[in-house]
């Protein structure tokens, strides 16, 4: 994949720091959103280790599946920026610089569990720190790269 940048000095790759920080803004916004619907529509229960839980099925299910779809995976293959990376001025591109499509964004997210979720998001930091093109798994399925806005 380096042969790709050989004849520049390279695409303009987004920071992991700022990466991390626009993805907290997207996923803080959903989670926000998720609560209120689980909240207003959801089941509440006590879990058996105690607190409050919500078990969120069909139509506010469906709501919030496609919350998802519309904050993540369509603007990234639209104008290739979430909120959080519009914030931050970098955006998700394919490897030859042109425009993320819809097939791409959707597989870059559908690993955000694996990136994100198993020990606070430590996978992909580390995949992304050992990636030439600081990419995480998400990235790597997905054949995106994240790029500082020019």
């Amino acid at each position: 994949m380096k042969d790709l940048f050989e004849e520049n000095e390279g695409p303009n790759l987004a920071s992991t720091s700022v990466r991390l920080l626009a993805s907290l803004i997207d996923y803080a916004l959903y989670v926000g959103v998720f609560i209120l619907i689980a909240e207003n529509f959801g089941e509440k229960y006590t879990p058996d280790g105690g607190g409050v839980g919500y078990r969120v099925e069909g139509f506010p299910a469906f709501v919030c599946f496609i919350l998802w779809f519309m904050l993540l995976p369509i603007p990234e293959s639209i104008i290739g920026q979430s909120l959080g990376k519009l914030i931050f001025k970098i955006k998700v591109q394919r490897f030859d610089g042109s425009k993320a499509n819809f097939g791409n964004t959707v597989s870059r997210h559908l690993f955000d569990v694996l990136d994100f979720l198993p020990f606070l998001g430590i996978v992909g930091l580390v995949v992304s720190s050992k990636s030439s093109l600081k990419q995480r798994v998400g990235d790597i399925v997905g054949k995106t790269i994240v790029v500082k806005k020019v």
